[in-house]
Protein backbone atom coordinates (compact mmCIF):
# COMPACT_ATOMS: atom_id res chain seq x y z
CA UNK A 1 0.00 0.00 0.00
CA UNK A 2 2.72 2.59 1.03
CA UNK A 3 4.41 1.85 -2.21
CA UNK A 4 1.49 2.21 -3.78
CA UNK A 5 0.79 6.03 -2.44
CA UNK A 6 4.72 6.78 -3.76
CA UNK A 7 3.74 5.37 -7.23
CA UNK A 8 1.08 8.12 -7.34
CA UNK A 9 2.92 10.88 -5.96
CA UNK A 10 6.17 9.92 -8.39
CA UNK A 11 3.60 10.38 -10.93
CA UNK A 12 2.00 13.57 -10.51
CA UNK A 13 5.34 14.93 -9.47
CA UNK A 14 6.90 13.50 -13.02
CA UNK A 15 4.14 15.43 -14.35
CA UNK A 16 4.92 18.51 -13.14
CA UNK A 17 8.62 17.83 -14.11
CA UNK A 18 8.25 16.73 -17.70
CA UNK A 19 5.40 19.22 -18.98
CA UNK A 20 6.57 22.85 -17.65
CA UNK A 21 11.04 22.45 -17.86
CA UNK A 22 11.82 21.75 -14.39
CA UNK A 23 -13.90 25.24 9.73
CA UNK A 24 -15.14 28.62 7.29
CA UNK A 25 -18.52 29.48 6.68
CA UNK A 26 -19.75 32.94 7.88
CA UNK A 27 -23.14 34.73 7.95
CA UNK A 28 -23.34 38.47 6.58
CA UNK A 29 -24.21 41.39 9.09
CA UNK A 30 -26.89 43.82 8.75
CA UNK A 31 -24.86 46.42 8.41
CA UNK A 32 -23.49 47.17 4.82
CA UNK A 33 -19.66 48.13 4.20
CA UNK A 34 -19.11 51.10 1.51
CA UNK A 35 -18.71 49.68 -1.88
CA UNK A 36 -15.12 49.87 -3.37
CA UNK A 37 -14.43 51.04 -6.68
CA UNK A 38 -14.23 49.05 -9.77
CA UNK A 39 -10.87 47.92 -10.98
CA UNK A 40 -8.64 49.47 -13.66
CA UNK A 41 -7.88 47.34 -16.77
CA UNK A 42 -9.98 44.83 -16.08
CA UNK A 43 -12.36 43.65 -19.04
CA UNK A 44 -16.12 44.66 -18.45
CA UNK A 45 -17.02 41.92 -21.21
CA UNK A 46 -18.89 38.59 -19.58
CA UNK A 47 -17.04 36.70 -17.68
CA UNK A 48 -17.77 33.05 -16.12
CA UNK A 49 -15.61 31.75 -13.07
CA UNK A 50 -16.08 28.91 -11.81
CA UNK A 51 -15.00 27.73 -8.02
CA UNK A 52 -14.51 24.13 -6.68
CA UNK A 53 -14.83 23.54 -2.89
CA UNK A 54 -15.33 21.45 0.01
CA UNK A 55 -18.02 23.39 1.35
CA UNK A 56 -20.89 25.41 0.47
CA UNK A 57 -22.75 28.79 1.47
CA UNK A 58 -21.19 30.75 -0.89
CA UNK A 59 -23.80 32.35 -1.97
CA UNK A 60 -23.61 35.40 0.05
CA UNK A 61 -20.53 36.03 -1.07
CA UNK A 62 -20.87 35.64 -4.64
CA UNK A 63 -24.49 38.05 -4.54
CA UNK A 64 -22.01 40.66 -3.16
CA UNK A 65 -19.32 40.50 -5.80
CA UNK A 66 -22.19 40.25 -8.41
CA UNK A 67 -23.07 44.13 -6.93
CA UNK A 68 -20.08 45.00 -7.26
CA UNK A 69 -18.96 43.82 -10.52
CA UNK A 70 -21.96 42.92 -12.73
CA UNK A 71 -20.49 41.26 -15.66
CA UNK A 72 -18.93 38.78 -13.97
CA UNK A 73 -21.20 35.54 -12.82
CA UNK A 74 -19.62 32.65 -10.62
CA UNK A 75 -20.99 29.43 -9.78
CA UNK A 76 -19.59 26.73 -7.34
CA UNK A 77 -18.68 22.97 -7.64
CA UNK A 78 -19.10 21.42 -4.17
CA UNK A 79 -16.83 17.86 -3.65
CA UNK A 80 -16.89 16.02 -0.72
CA UNK A 81 -14.26 16.20 1.63
CA UNK A 82 -13.03 12.92 1.10
CA UNK A 83 -12.55 13.30 -2.22
CA UNK A 84 -11.78 16.84 -3.44
CA UNK A 85 -7.86 16.54 -3.46
CA UNK A 86 -8.23 13.66 -5.55
CA UNK A 87 -11.07 15.63 -8.42
CA UNK A 88 -8.29 18.53 -7.68
CA UNK A 89 -5.25 16.71 -9.08
CA UNK A 90 -6.94 15.19 -11.74
CA UNK A 91 -8.72 18.41 -13.02
CA UNK A 92 -4.29 19.79 -12.91
CA UNK A 93 -3.03 16.91 -14.46
CA UNK A 94 -5.45 17.16 -17.37
CA UNK A 95 -5.50 20.35 -17.89
CA UNK A 96 -8.82 21.39 -17.50
CA UNK A 97 -9.62 23.00 -14.22
CA UNK A 98 -11.86 26.04 -12.84
CA UNK A 99 -10.76 28.84 -11.81
CA UNK A 100 -9.96 28.95 -7.80
CA UNK A 101 -9.66 25.99 -5.82
CA UNK A 102 -10.53 25.91 -2.04
CA UNK A 103 -8.37 23.11 0.27
CA UNK A 104 -8.27 22.85 3.80
CA UNK A 105 -5.19 23.11 5.52
CA UNK A 106 -5.26 19.13 6.33
CA UNK A 107 -5.10 18.81 2.62
CA UNK A 108 -3.09 21.53 1.40
CA UNK A 109 0.47 19.64 1.22
CA UNK A 110 -0.91 17.68 -1.49
CA UNK A 111 -0.71 20.92 -3.64
CA UNK A 112 2.90 22.26 -2.33
CA UNK A 113 5.53 20.16 -4.82
CA UNK A 114 3.43 20.30 -7.78
CA UNK A 115 3.28 22.37 -10.24
CA UNK A 116 -0.22 23.68 -12.15
CA UNK A 117 -0.87 26.20 -9.57
CA UNK A 118 -0.53 29.97 -9.35
CA UNK A 119 2.32 32.09 -7.95
CA UNK A 120 -0.21 34.18 -6.45
CA UNK A 121 2.66 36.43 -5.78
CA UNK A 122 3.10 37.32 -8.99
CA UNK A 123 -0.65 38.31 -9.58
CA UNK A 124 -0.31 41.04 -6.38
CA UNK A 125 -0.31 39.54 -3.09
CA UNK A 126 2.82 40.37 -2.44
CA UNK A 127 1.24 44.16 -1.17
CA UNK A 128 -0.79 42.28 1.39
CA UNK A 129 2.07 40.12 3.51
CA UNK A 130 2.19 42.15 6.15
CA UNK A 131 -1.42 42.10 6.69
CA UNK A 132 -1.18 38.11 7.74
CA UNK A 133 0.55 36.52 10.57
CA UNK A 134 4.29 34.81 9.40
CA UNK A 135 3.14 31.61 10.26
CA UNK A 136 0.11 31.69 8.13
CA UNK A 137 1.82 33.44 5.10
CA UNK A 138 4.40 30.88 5.50
CA UNK A 139 1.99 27.58 5.60
CA UNK A 140 0.55 29.14 2.27
CA UNK A 141 3.73 28.89 0.26
CA UNK A 142 5.06 26.09 -1.85
CA UNK A 143 7.42 23.50 -0.89
CA UNK A 144 10.54 24.87 -2.07
CA UNK A 145 9.04 29.05 -0.24
CA UNK A 146 9.71 30.41 -3.95
CA UNK A 147 6.03 30.43 -4.61
CA UNK A 148 2.45 31.41 -2.86
CA UNK A 149 0.36 29.19 -3.70
CA UNK A 150 -2.49 29.48 -1.43
CA UNK A 151 -4.30 33.21 -0.17
CA UNK A 152 -5.79 32.23 3.48
CA UNK A 153 -9.47 33.18 4.25
CA UNK A 154 -9.78 31.92 7.78
CA UNK A 155 -7.81 30.31 10.46
CA UNK A 156 -8.61 28.68 13.63
CA UNK A 157 -7.38 27.76 17.29
CA UNK A 158 -8.02 24.38 18.78
CA UNK A 159 -10.35 24.69 21.91
CA UNK A 160 -11.86 22.93 25.02
CA UNK A 161 -15.43 22.85 25.08
CA UNK A 162 -16.41 21.55 28.61
CA UNK A 163 -19.82 21.07 30.36
CA UNK A 164 -19.66 24.25 32.95
CA UNK A 165 -22.31 22.10 35.22
CA UNK A 166 -20.61 19.08 35.41
CA UNK A 167 -17.60 20.71 36.18
CA UNK A 168 -19.84 22.88 39.13
CA UNK A 169 -20.98 19.06 40.27
CA UNK A 170 -17.88 18.08 40.51
CA UNK A 171 -15.90 20.97 42.32
CA UNK A 172 -13.79 22.13 39.54
CA UNK A 173 -13.45 25.53 38.00
CA UNK A 174 -16.39 26.79 35.75
CA UNK A 175 -15.00 30.25 34.64
CA UNK A 176 -13.33 29.23 30.83
CA UNK A 177 -10.06 31.39 32.21
CA UNK A 178 -10.16 29.73 35.97
CA UNK A 179 -10.16 26.42 34.26
CA UNK A 180 -7.89 26.94 31.37
CA UNK A 181 -5.07 27.63 33.91
CA UNK A 182 -6.17 24.68 36.33
CA UNK A 183 -5.60 22.67 33.57
CA UNK A 184 -2.16 23.88 32.70
CA UNK A 185 -0.47 21.65 34.86
CA UNK A 186 -1.52 17.74 34.02
CA UNK A 187 -2.12 16.35 37.43
CA UNK A 188 -5.08 18.66 37.87
CA UNK A 189 -6.44 17.87 34.34
CA UNK A 190 -5.59 13.93 35.39
CA UNK A 191 -7.68 14.79 38.59
CA UNK A 192 -10.61 15.47 36.76
CA UNK A 193 -10.49 12.76 34.43
CA UNK A 194 -9.83 10.19 37.57
CA UNK A 195 -13.31 12.20 39.40
CA UNK A 196 -15.46 12.11 36.64
CA UNK A 197 -14.61 8.54 35.77
CA UNK A 198 -15.77 7.12 38.77
CA UNK A 199 -19.47 7.97 37.56
CA UNK A 200 -18.85 7.25 34.23
CA UNK A 201 -17.83 10.15 32.49
CA UNK A 202 -15.10 10.92 30.67
CA UNK A 203 -12.85 14.30 29.38
CA UNK A 204 -11.65 12.18 26.22
CA UNK A 205 -12.47 9.75 23.72
CA UNK A 206 -8.67 8.03 23.64
CA UNK A 207 -5.73 8.10 25.30
CA UNK A 208 -4.25 9.02 22.39
CA UNK A 209 -6.13 12.12 22.04
CA UNK A 210 -3.84 13.68 24.25
CA UNK A 211 -0.93 13.59 22.09
CA UNK A 212 -3.32 14.73 19.67
CA UNK A 213 -4.07 17.79 21.10
CA UNK A 214 0.23 18.88 20.97
CA UNK A 215 -0.04 17.45 17.51
CA UNK A 216 -1.57 20.92 16.76
CA UNK A 217 1.63 22.84 17.85
CA UNK A 218 3.82 21.59 15.31
CA UNK A 219 4.68 19.56 12.47
CA UNK A 220 6.01 16.42 12.09
CA UNK A 221 8.82 17.59 9.82
CA UNK A 222 10.77 20.95 9.97
CA UNK A 223 11.51 22.86 6.40
CA UNK A 224 14.21 20.43 6.21
CA UNK A 225 12.19 17.35 6.15
CA UNK A 226 14.02 16.77 9.74
CA UNK A 227 11.61 15.07 12.17
CA UNK A 228 10.78 17.57 14.60
CA UNK A 229 8.64 16.07 16.90
CA UNK A 230 11.58 14.16 19.28
CA UNK A 231 11.54 16.54 22.21
CA UNK A 232 10.50 17.01 25.69
CA UNK A 233 6.86 18.30 24.82
CA UNK A 234 6.05 15.53 22.89
CA UNK A 235 7.50 13.07 25.41
CA UNK A 236 5.38 14.69 28.30
CA UNK A 237 2.40 14.21 26.21
CA UNK A 238 3.21 10.53 25.48
CA UNK A 239 3.57 10.19 29.33
CA UNK A 240 0.10 11.32 29.79
CA UNK A 241 -1.35 9.42 27.84
CA UNK A 242 0.40 6.15 29.03
CA UNK A 243 -1.49 7.43 31.85
CA UNK A 244 -4.88 7.86 30.33
CA UNK A 245 -4.47 4.18 28.81
CA UNK A 246 -3.26 3.00 32.26
CA UNK A 247 -5.86 4.17 34.12
CA UNK A 248 -8.94 3.42 31.58
CA UNK A 249 -9.65 7.23 31.80
CA UNK A 250 -10.53 7.45 28.32
CA UNK A 251 -14.41 6.99 27.11
CA UNK A 252 -13.10 4.82 24.00
CA UNK A 253 -16.23 6.35 22.17
CA UNK A 254 -15.76 8.19 18.36
CA UNK A 255 -17.89 11.29 18.84
CA UNK A 256 -18.60 11.35 15.35
CA UNK A 257 -20.66 7.85 15.41
CA UNK A 258 -24.64 8.38 16.46
CA UNK A 259 -23.06 6.75 20.31
CA UNK A 260 -20.68 9.00 20.37
CA UNK A 261 -22.73 11.85 19.51
CA UNK A 262 -25.71 10.63 22.01
CA UNK A 263 -22.68 10.57 24.65
CA UNK A 264 -21.77 14.05 24.33
CA UNK A 265 -25.57 15.08 24.36
CA UNK A 266 -26.38 12.95 27.70
CA UNK A 267 -23.07 14.42 29.06
CA UNK A 268 -21.41 11.07 29.37
CA UNK A 269 -18.35 12.73 27.28
CA UNK A 270 -18.12 16.09 29.13
CA UNK A 271 -15.01 17.43 27.46
CA UNK A 272 -14.35 18.41 23.62
CA UNK A 273 -11.01 19.14 22.04
CA UNK A 274 -12.19 20.82 18.78
CA UNK A 275 -11.78 23.75 16.18
CA UNK A 276 -14.23 26.68 16.12
CA UNK A 277 -16.33 24.75 14.17
CA UNK A 278 -16.91 22.59 16.90
CA UNK A 279 -19.50 25.41 18.68
CA UNK A 280 -21.78 24.74 16.36
CA UNK A 281 -21.18 20.88 15.83
CA UNK A 282 -21.62 20.69 19.75
CA UNK A 283 -25.05 22.51 19.70
CA UNK A 284 -26.48 20.53 16.64
CA UNK A 285 -25.39 17.69 18.96
CA UNK A 286 -27.27 18.35 22.07
CA UNK A 287 -29.91 21.62 21.28
CA UNK A 288 -31.45 20.64 24.72
CA UNK A 289 -27.89 21.43 26.62
CA UNK A 290 -28.66 25.43 25.97
CA UNK A 291 -26.67 27.39 28.69
CA UNK A 292 -24.57 24.16 29.90
CA UNK A 293 -21.84 24.26 27.57
CA UNK A 294 -18.83 26.70 27.54
CA UNK A 295 -15.08 27.17 25.50
CA UNK A 296 -11.33 27.38 27.05
CA UNK A 297 -8.24 27.12 25.79
CA UNK A 298 -6.40 23.97 25.48
CA UNK A 299 -5.07 22.02 28.77
CA UNK A 300 -1.09 21.78 29.24
CA UNK A 301 -0.95 25.04 28.30
CA UNK A 302 -0.62 24.50 24.17
CA UNK A 303 -1.95 26.65 21.99
CA UNK A 304 -2.84 24.57 19.13
CA UNK A 305 -3.95 25.27 15.82
CA UNK A 306 -6.86 23.00 14.23
CA UNK A 307 -7.06 24.36 10.49
CA UNK A 308 -7.18 26.60 8.31
CA UNK A 309 -8.81 27.48 4.66
CA UNK A 310 -6.92 28.02 1.73
CA UNK A 311 -7.67 29.75 -2.26
CA UNK A 312 -5.37 28.21 -4.92
CA UNK A 313 -5.68 29.30 -8.54
CA UNK A 314 -4.98 26.85 -11.35
CA UNK A 315 -2.32 27.47 -14.00
CA UNK A 316 -5.24 26.14 -16.51
CA UNK A 317 -7.66 29.32 -15.29
CA UNK A 318 -8.72 31.07 -18.31
CA UNK A 319 -9.49 33.80 -16.56
CA UNK A 320 -6.32 34.94 -14.09
CA UNK A 321 -7.28 38.13 -13.72
CA UNK A 322 -10.96 38.12 -12.36
CA UNK A 323 -9.64 34.97 -10.41
CA UNK A 324 -7.28 36.95 -8.39
CA UNK A 325 -10.02 39.85 -8.31
CA UNK A 326 -12.68 37.38 -6.78
CA UNK A 327 -9.80 35.47 -3.96
CA UNK A 328 -8.54 39.13 -2.96
CA UNK A 329 -12.44 40.13 -2.27
CA UNK A 330 -13.34 37.11 -0.60
CA UNK A 331 -10.01 37.30 1.72
CA UNK A 332 -10.00 40.81 2.19
CA UNK A 333 -13.43 43.00 1.45
CA UNK A 334 -15.52 39.87 2.80
CA UNK A 335 -14.17 38.54 5.57
CA UNK A 336 -15.04 42.17 7.23
CA UNK A 337 -18.16 41.33 6.99
CA UNK A 338 -18.92 37.82 8.31
CA UNK A 339 -20.16 37.29 11.74
CA UNK A 340 -19.54 33.75 12.45
CA UNK A 341 -16.75 32.68 14.96
CA UNK A 342 -13.65 31.76 13.06
CA UNK A 343 -11.23 34.07 12.82
CA UNK A 344 -10.19 35.70 9.59
CA UNK A 345 -6.91 35.43 8.23
CA UNK A 346 -6.57 39.41 7.25
CA UNK A 347 -5.55 41.21 9.82
CA UNK A 348 -7.21 44.38 9.24
CA UNK A 349 -10.74 42.10 9.99
CA UNK A 350 -10.11 41.15 13.06
CA UNK A 351 -10.69 43.40 16.04
CA UNK A 352 -14.29 44.20 14.95
CA UNK A 353 -15.83 45.37 18.15
CA UNK A 354 -19.31 44.22 17.07
CA UNK A 355 -17.84 40.32 16.83
CA UNK A 356 -16.36 40.76 19.67
CA UNK A 357 -19.28 41.46 21.73
CA UNK A 358 -21.15 39.23 20.82
CA UNK A 359 -22.24 36.68 22.93
CA UNK A 360 -23.56 33.20 22.81
CA UNK A 361 -26.64 32.01 24.85
CA UNK A 362 -26.25 28.18 23.94
CA UNK A 363 -22.46 29.24 26.02
CA UNK A 364 -23.80 30.93 28.74
CA UNK A 365 -23.26 34.11 27.12
CA UNK A 366 -19.86 33.47 26.88
CA UNK A 367 -18.14 35.53 24.03
CA UNK A 368 -16.95 32.45 21.99
CA UNK A 369 -14.93 35.26 19.16
CA UNK A 370 -13.50 37.13 21.17
CA UNK A 371 -11.65 34.20 22.83
CA UNK A 372 -10.53 32.91 19.27
CA UNK A 373 -8.84 35.76 18.24
CA UNK A 374 -7.17 36.29 21.52
CA UNK A 375 -6.24 32.30 20.90
CA UNK A 376 -5.23 32.86 17.71
CA UNK A 377 -2.42 35.50 18.45
CA UNK A 378 -1.09 32.68 20.83
CA UNK A 379 -0.58 29.60 18.23
CA UNK A 380 1.51 29.41 15.83
CA UNK A 381 0.26 27.61 11.60
CA UNK A 382 2.98 25.46 10.62
CA UNK A 383 3.47 24.15 6.38
CA UNK A 384 1.99 21.30 5.32
CA UNK A 385 3.81 18.55 3.55
CA UNK A 386 3.11 16.02 0.22
CA UNK A 387 3.37 13.55 2.64
CA UNK A 388 1.34 14.56 5.76
CA UNK A 389 -1.69 12.58 5.16
CA UNK A 390 0.75 9.12 5.26
CA UNK A 391 2.90 10.22 7.88
CA UNK A 392 0.28 11.53 10.53
CA UNK A 393 -1.12 7.85 9.92
CA UNK A 394 2.13 6.49 11.05
CA UNK A 395 2.56 8.29 13.70
CA UNK A 396 -0.63 7.82 15.17
CA UNK A 397 -0.57 4.19 14.41
CA UNK A 398 2.84 3.86 15.85
CA UNK A 399 2.10 6.00 19.29
CA UNK A 400 -0.96 3.70 19.91
CA UNK A 401 0.63 0.83 19.52
CA UNK A 402 3.37 1.55 21.90
CA UNK A 403 0.97 2.59 24.08
CA UNK A 404 -0.88 -0.52 23.92
CA UNK A 405 2.42 -2.71 24.48
CA UNK A 406 3.17 -0.13 27.42
CA UNK A 407 6.53 0.67 26.09
CA UNK A 408 8.52 3.88 27.78
CA UNK A 409 7.69 6.98 26.62
CA UNK A 410 11.33 7.90 25.35
CA UNK A 411 11.58 4.43 23.54
CA UNK A 412 7.71 5.35 21.62
CA UNK A 413 8.97 8.38 20.55
CA UNK A 414 12.56 6.71 19.29
CA UNK A 415 10.71 4.28 17.04
CA UNK A 416 8.14 6.16 15.73
CA UNK A 417 10.85 8.23 14.55
CA UNK A 418 12.44 5.25 12.82
CA UNK A 419 9.27 3.84 11.75
CA UNK A 420 8.38 7.36 9.52
CA UNK A 421 12.04 7.34 8.65
CA UNK A 422 11.98 3.61 7.52
CA UNK A 423 8.44 4.02 5.48
CA UNK A 424 8.61 7.04 3.86
CA UNK A 425 12.39 7.76 3.26
CA UNK A 426 12.07 7.15 -0.54
CA UNK A 427 10.00 10.36 -0.26
CA UNK A 428 11.93 12.47 2.08
CA UNK A 429 14.78 11.96 -0.38
CA UNK A 430 13.39 13.10 -3.42
CA UNK A 431 11.20 16.03 -1.16
CA UNK A 432 14.66 17.05 -0.14
CA UNK A 433 16.38 17.22 -3.48
CA UNK A 434 13.63 18.94 -4.99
Amino acid sequence: MRKTIFVIFISFALFFVTSTGCNYREEVPSVELPALSSPANLSTDPVELEIWSYYSGWEPAIKRFKEKYPNVSVKVKTFDSDAYVSAYQHAIVDGVTPDIMVSDSEHFGHFTAINGLENLLDHGAEKYRMDFSEYLWKSNLSHNEKKLIGFPVATSPMMTYYRADIMEQYGFPTDPEELGKFMEKPKNWMEIAKTLKKDDRYITQWATEVVQIFDSTQGLFDSNFEFSRNNDNFLSAIKIAKQVNDNALAASMDIWTLSGAKAVKEGKIAMLYLGTWGAAQIEEWAPESAGKWRETRLPFNQYGWANSTNLMMPSASRNKEWSWKFIEFFVTEWSKRTEGVGVPAYLPARGNPKKLSKESDYYGGQKLYALHESLVEKMKEFKSTPIDVQARKIWRDQINIGIERNREAEVILHQTEQTLLTNLGEEITILQNN
